[in-house]
């Protein structure tokens, strides 16, 4: 399977904006390039992950900055 496919079997939708996989409800988002360059063990874990109450969660290669993060949760929670 296809890591994209193991995504939106888990029901994250990829949004253009912002090349990333997105689960509104388990507010988890997966950047393209961590998908890309990560094998299907570490996608598979993120996806599995419970969340921890605590807001959005990011997977990408490099922790974004606390101003990308708030960029994107206002993004994410105005879609």
């Amino acid at each position: 399977m296809k890591k994209s496919e193991l995504l939106f079997a888990a029901n994250y939708r990829y949004n253009f904006d912002r090349d990333m996989y997105v689960n509104f409800n388990a507010k988890k988002a997966f950047s393209l390039e961590f998908v890309d360059d990560r094998p299907e063990e570490d996608i598979l874990r993120g996806i599995e992950e419970v969340p921890d109450d605590s807001g959005w969660k990011f997977y990408f290669n490099h922790p974004p900055s606390d101003g990308l993060k708030h960029v994107l949760i206002q993004d994410l929670e105005a879609a």
